[in-house]
């Protein structure tokens, strides 16, 4: 296949996703031409094209469909919702032909490659009958034997019309665009002078040699465009989650008329950005979630009107950021799961006892529609009742280092929540010492890190029964001593020193896992487990360290479930009541740092994305301001304690200089960009009451931390000037 036929493919399958996305929306929105018009000029563009090409066929098809648009954008016609089905169909058989020609080179090779009742279909919808139609002539297609000889011209018969050429779209993947990805030139420009920099900087290295004076200077700068690459290569691999959910629309539609329903589809989030191999990953999962939702979750339209709600339902697709992951929630608004009937058939298939399930919360009860073989519907129809979906959607976003949860509310609504890492290649995580090994705990799942010393271990910890609880800011954490669960045996470890406790949560579990020792945090390369280790059930994968020791990655969810650490139980609709008194009776939460000498201030803790520690000569200036080239970006320092320039004066005496950075944030303030402050040093983070300002305080914002005064800085952002341009 020549390029220009690769190329015009992949335009029209494009194309045809957006003809698709505005045809359901024309259906809800009948009267708006933009939508028409580009409905209209994507098949326009497949006809002229293929003409070029000398596509006939295909050119036959998208000339009966431009004339039945045609007339639709000039009133002739109203929409309706055969008018939009049979659209769909043209959209379907269009799409059958470019999988076609993209599979063998032609437009068809076998008897029954022709389209006459789509186009006699479509006449129809065009006010015309059959008989006022053209003839269309069949093509007269050869049969070739085994032997490549021509045993014949047979005229190709009519083959069930729409239905046959909607069957190919529903089997087959489209090859060119999963091998295919949009990149913005800016980006390439980015990752080609961040490569010229790399050669740059290995060139001086090998020139200077590892005595060299410059060599930590240059060592430094390939770490910085290192990381810096790595940013530009991730970027370029991001994809919009609404390259996904344009798939839906269609499918909810179909998917509504043969089960009865009457749903429309929300999304928010659409430029949410993910890998695209995680994006490829999660579809099968996110499309079966999307199937339940419609057999499953919506009610009927007569039943809703009973239960007083809309004969509409409502189906939301949510994406967004959150703690380094990405989460999907497919939400509905329909009848929720009833937990006794959950119950009821688990116990039916024996999946569980009567005993265990009349001891579940309904937490755990919900967990069951996650088992093989699970299903509620009373028969088997071409949608549900096989008990095949959700351990489906389960096990397909676990293999990817995501989990699943699920939340429902009867009469109500359900919610499922998928949540997926941003990427697989590389994770940035904190390395750990337990029993004399290295292990890894992905940033994603880390909430803090807490030091409890020795002498205040008794005080702080509280034992119920065999367990060890910890209590943190009014809340108890279970704890999990990491080296007892996989029976290591700690190499005389130095208890004098304390214990150091990684806050974690994952799949609604909040618990902390006791370790020896932290070592340096890292973005490590996640390498596939062998089958040994994975039938441990405990670890994700396997990375070797800088220095060049092997750590296994914990997988947080399956360590908090053999530690029998349970969920967090929460009431719902109490939930914002038991927050708010929380907050009352504790405050708001602070990072409690160091800027001036014996002086503490103060940060939201919601701004405070995180926590760099930079070498000194990476700070640059620009007309007297401080900035730092952080991830691609370059951000403001404010040094309102003039930190910085002490630490001048000790690198120029020869000391190694690092400053504490603390990278800030918040989308809530209106023109401010992302910024840096510089710090002495990080104290604490803890809840604070705030004081009221008065001449007393001299209207100062100060809050009562740990029975000390501290200062709340709020404005950290700065106002981006408009002469400012990023030239690094």
């Amino acid at each position: 296949m020549d390029e220009l036929t690769k190329e015009f493919i992949a335009e029209s399958q494009e194309g045809l996703d957006r003809m698709e996305r505005c045809l359901t929306e024309l259906e809800m929105r009948p009267d708006d031409s933009g939508l028409l018009g580009e409905i209209f000029r994507a098949v326009h563009t497949i006809k002229g094209t293929t003409g070029f090409l000398g596509f006939d066929r295909l050119e036959k098809l998208a000339h009966a469909g431009e004339h039945l648009l045609g007339s639709l954008r000039d009133g002739r016609l109203a929409v309706s919702s055969d008018l939009i089905s049979g659209l769909l169909r043209l959209m379907d058989g269009l799409r059958a032909i470019l999988v076609l020609i993209e599979e063998t080179g032609s437009e068809g090779t076998r008897a029954g490659d022709e389209d006459g009742e789509l186009i006699a279909e479509l006449a129809m919808l065009n006010g015309q009958t059959p008989s006022e139609l053209p003839e269309i002539e069949a093509p007269q297609i050869a049969l070739v034997d085994a032997a490549g000889k021509a045993e014949g011209a047979v005229p190709s018969a009519p083959s069930g019309g729409a239905a046959s050429a909607l069957q190919p779209t529903v089997v087959t993947e489209k090859a060119s665009a999963d091998k295919t990805l949009r990149i913005d030139v800016d980006v390439l420009n980015r990752m080609m002078n961040l490569v010229g920099e790399l050669v740059l900087t290995r060139n001086q290295m090998l020139q200077s040699g590892m005595e060299a004076a410059n060599f930590p200077e240059l060592a430094r700068r390939l770490d910085s465009v290192t990381a810096d690459l790595r940013e530009t290569v991730m970027q370029a691999r991001m994809q919009p989650v609404g390259n996904l959910f344009g798939k839906f629309p269609r499918m909810v539609r179909d998917l509504a008329r043969t089960c009865g329903r009457e749903v429309r589809v929300e999304f928010s989030g659409q430029e949410t950005g993910l890998d695209k191999s995680l994006l490829e990953a999660i579809k099968d999962p996110l499309t079966h979630a999307v199937r339940n939702a419609v057999d499953h979750g919506i009610e009927s339209p007569a039943d809703r009107v009973l239960a007083g709600k809309s004969a509409e339902g409502c189906l939301r697709l949510k994406a967004f950021h959150q703690s380094g992951s990405v989460v999907i929630e497919i939400e509905d608004d329909g009848a929720g799961i009833p937990i006794e009937r959950v119950l009821q058939k688990a116990i039916e298939r024996n999946l569980v006892t009567a005993e265990d399930a009349a001891g579940m919360s309904e937490r755990e009860a919900l967990q069951l529609i996650f088992l093989p073989g699970f299903s509620t519907a009373a028969t088997v129809t071409t949608v549900s009742g096989r008990g095949v979906g959700m351990d489906v959607v389960r096990a397909n976003v676990e293999k990817v280092g995501g989990s699943v949860e699920v939340e429902s509310r009867r009469g109500v609504g359900t919610t499922l929540r998928l949540r997926v890492p941003l990427t697989l290649a590389i994770v940035p995580s904190l390395v750990v010492k337990s029993g004399g090994q290295a292990f890894a705990l992905p940033q994603s799942t880390l909430v803090e890190l807490v030091d409890i010393p020795e002498r205040e271990f008794a005080q702080v910890v509280q034992r119920i029964g065999s367990s060890e609880l910890y209590r943190l800011r009014e809340r108890l954490l279970p704890m999990v001593w990491l080296d007892r669960l996989l029976g290591l045996d700690a190499d005389n470890p130095d208890q004098s020193k304390g214990h150091y406790l990684a806050v974690l949560e994952a799949e609604g579990c909040r618990y902390g896992l006791v370790v020896d020792d932290l070592m340096s945090p890292e973005e490590i390369v996640v390498k596939p487990l062998s089958p040994v280790l994975r039938e441990i059930g405990l670890f994700s994968g396997a990375t070797v360290l800088g220095n060049g020791s092997l750590a296994l990655i914990l997988d947080v969810g399956a360590t908090a479930a053999r530690a029998g650490v349970k969920p967090i139980e929460e009431e719902v609709g109490g939930i914002g009541a038991r927050e708010a008194a929380v907050h009352e009776a504790t405050g708001s939460s602070f990072l409690i740092f160091e800027d001036r000498v014996r002086e503490r201030t103060a940060l939201p803790l919601d701004v405070v994305e995180r926590i760099e520690s930079v070498p000194l000569g990476q700070i640059e200036y620009a007309g007297g301001r401080a900035l730092l080239q952080y991830r691609g970006e370059l951000l403001p320092l404010r040094d309102e304690g003039n930190v910085l320039i002490e630490m001048e004066a000790a690198r120029q005496a020869g000391e190694e200089a690092m400053v504490t950075v603390l990278i800030c944030g918040d989308a809530n303030v209106g023109g401010a960009q992302r910024g840096g402050m510089v710090v002495r040093r990080v104290l604490d983070v803890s809840n604070g009451t705030l004081l009221d300002q008065d001449e007393a305080t001299e209207w100062m914002e100060l809050a009562l931390v740990k029975e000390k005064l501290t200062l709340v800085h709020r404005e950290f952002g700065v106002k981006a000037k408009a002469g400012w341009q990023e030239v690094a």
